[in-house]
């Protein structure tokens, strides 16, 4: 007899795949004080003063401390709904086929991805191991942040960069000209040390510049 074919029919793949997208692990539930701060943050706010998230928490903190058990119950109430809510969720995502603790783990294994960049930057640091010199656009940035800073009303990473950028690439190449120079003679100088450095033992086939490229996007 012929095989059966156990292929599940095209219709069904659009809403299989779509079931798979939405399998995503429940969110924490918020604790009564937490309900309690978010419906209250506008008025601690204004008690506290604008800009001060520390100051916020601060009051928050002794206001809650200081209310009564009865004051307390409708905020614990709501909280112990969300968390059977919860609970119901993640229930059903774990019987979908969902790890518990995934998101989690995830987070945890982010930053200790960060903290491993951040030895491996150290550990090069303490090898002697030259580091990369910055392009001519970083050199014009560097010089000119304060201004930028100014300008924009904030210091801000990515706003002074956006800016930076626009600004740069609306440059003649004669204003970008003395940038370029200063960057071709640092990484003359560089592409020198990187030699010696490994002339003495240093690093590992050509690991130097590569590693170093990493450098530079965090100085970003």
């Amino acid at each position: 007899s012929p095989a059966q074919d156990l292929s599940l029919p095209s219709a069904w793949l659009p809403s299989c795949r779509h079931r798979m997208a939405e399998l995503s692990e429940p969110t924490r539930p918020q604790s009564s004080y937490w309900i309690w701060l978010s419906e209250n943050r506008a008025d601690l706010t204004k008690e506290a003063g604008p800009g001060s998230v520390a100051l916020v928490a601060k009051l928050g903190g002794q206001k809650w401390k200081a209310m009564s058990d009865v004051a307390k119950k409708p905020f614990e109430a709501k909280a112990a709904v969300a968390k059977q809510e919860y609970e119901k969720k993640m229930a059903e995502f774990v019987a979908a086929g969902g790890v518990k603790g995934k998101r989690k783990a995830e987070k945890a294994a982010k930053k200790t991805g960060g903290e491993s960049k951040k030895a491996k930057k150290d550990a090069r640091a303490a090898s002697g191991q030259p580091k990369r010199p910055p392009s001519g656009y970083w050199l014009y940035v560097t010089e000119k942040r304060e201004s930028f800073e100014k300008e924009a009303g904030s210091k801000k990473g990515p706003v002074i960069a956006k800016m930076a950028g626009a600004k740069w690439k609306a440059m003649s190449d004669a204003q970008k000209k003395p940038y370029e120079d200063q960057a071709k003679k640092a990484r003359d100088e560089y592409t020198k040390a990187v030699a010696e450095w490994k002339a003495s033992g240093g690093g590992a086939g050509g690991e130097a510049e590569e590693e170093d490229g990493e450098e530079e996007e965090e100085e970003e």
